[in-house]
């Protein structure tokens, strides 16, 4: 198996996979987003909430801020508690929220969370807890997708009309030395306006079963490359799992 990382900028890698099946591509992709641990909000304490907003709707709120998790220092299950303090008039932001341990922080610090008029307060304590994304989606540390990439195959009957080119939605095709090629599969989105705009049929776009972009979105809670990790071995742990169980079946 090759891996190569063609980008990683806005907190979204991509990694070009060659010699790996869509079985392999989607067991990381599920472990990424449902086996890697990180800290979410989970439990939220209010001392005081005269806001327009619910305590149920607020602390759901508090749930899907993204928390830097230190996976070295903190394992499943472990806690750390945030307080809010703040009285209106004026707009609650994230970086209100104060923590109880340095190391673990709100990643972004301007997500509004409530608005509040003079006279209204919100003072609470919140627990974040360790968790996986199979138990909750506000546990997920990315969004992970994989697609294939993209084959042409120019058939005998192709006389270069260049119907196939001028249809490309990304521009991506072009001819050279009498034949229609890819000048960069990455940014193909295999749409098939190519392939349909080719009367005599002889532009073909297939999938390469072997060779998939990696998508990884993270929040900030992990960095792309360390979810990955998580998932590599929390795989890993399943397998171990998995043939010790096969040897007790075995006797």
């Amino acid at each position: 198996m090759d891996m190569k990382k063609i980008s990683d900028k806005g907190g979204v890698t991509k990694i070009l996979i060659k010699g790996a099946g869509h079985v392999f591509m989607n067991s990381i992709r599920r472990a990424a987003m449902n086996a890697v641990p990180v800290f979410a909000i989970e439990d939220v304490t209010f001392y005081d909430n005269s806001s327009v907003l619910f305590d149920e709707y607020l602390a759901h709120r508090l749930g899907l801020l993204p928390i830097k998790t230190d996976p070295k220092k903190f394992k499943l299950g472990d806690k750390v508690k945030f307080t809010l303090d703040k009285e209106g008039p004026g707009t609650v932001y994230s970086k209100d929220i104060k923590t109880t341990d340095p190391v673990i922080d709100i990643t972004e610090k301007e997500i509004p969370v409530a608005k509040l008029k003079k006279g209204q307060k919100i003072k609470l304590e919140a627990t974040a807890v360790m968790g996986v994304g199979k138990e909750h989606a506000k546990w997920q540390p990315a969004i992970i997708s994989y697609n294939q990439l993209p084959v042409v195959t120019i058939g005998k009957d192709c006389n270069l009309c260049n119907d196939c080119v001028e249809n490309c939605s990304k521009g991506v095709l072009e001819v050279k030395a009498n034949k229609v090629v890819l000048k960069d599969p990455l940014l193909c989105n295999l749409c098939g306006k190519c392939r349909d705009a080719c009367k005599k049929g002889a532009f073909k776009l297939d999938y390469d079963d072997s060779s998939y972009i990696l998508t990884v979105e993270g929040h900030g809670s992990l960095d792309t490359i360390d979810v990955l990790l998580g998932a590599a071995n929390a795989l890993k742990e399943k397998n171990r799992e998995f043939g010790e169980k096969i040897k007790k079946v075995g006797g």
